[in-house]
């Protein structure tokens, strides 16, 4: 029998006592279900991730880091916070690398699927092991660094000019974008 409504149901109060306690992001939903001062940008911002299953944990230690690595560059801590967001909930390899880009616009840029292909003339696909999605990403940067000293785009805004040029029709009027 194929269920349609609940009122194909049979025994619904036996499912409905038999149903698991609701879980989804534990903290977020308490925080917003729980939440009685005024709407912010900010829960606009955590509902969306919450509903999107994005919502970042991150402790204030990998925070502390970050700004640090704002104010001077350095690579071993910039491996370290790579790290440590691969190993976050809601980062990935493109998440982890557009944060970065906003912490360090001239040492990091997003790894996206137009740039890469354009770079490499190929589909970016993000390996499942955290150690490969690091090293894509030193190869990616460091290749996107040449060709942005060999064409004298701005590496700073490589990530944007680079998109933008993807996008062009005379570059790929008839390619389909797969996300």
């Amino acid at each position: 029998m194929i269920i349609k409504s609940i009122h194909d149901l049979q025994n619904i109060k036996e499912l409905l006592d038999d149903l698991p306690d609701f879980n989804y992001q534990e903290e977020l939903t308490k925080k917003l279900d729980n939440k009685q001062d005024e709407f912010t940008y900010e829960t606009f911002l955590e509902i969306i991730l919450w509903k999107t299953n994005r919502y970042p944990k991150v402790n204030n230690d990998l925070i502390f880091k970050i700004n640090k690595l704002r104010k001077e560059y350095d690579e071993a801590l910039a491996d370290d916070i790579l790290i440590k967001l691969l190993e976050a909930k809601g980062f990935d390899l493109p998440m982890a690398s557009t944060l970065l880009r906003f912490i360090n616009p001239d040492q990091f840029q997003i790894i996206d699927q137009r740039v890469y292909r354009l770079l490499y003339g190929e589909e970016l696909k993000i390996p499942f092991s955290k150690s490969k999605k690091i090293n894509l990403y030193k190869e990616y940067i460091v290749y996107l660094k040449s060709v942005c000293d060999n064409y004298k785009i701005p590496f700073s805004q490589s990530d944007r000019i680079l998109y933008l040029l993807d996008k062009h029709p005379k570059v790929n009027k008839n390619q389909k974008i797969k996300y």
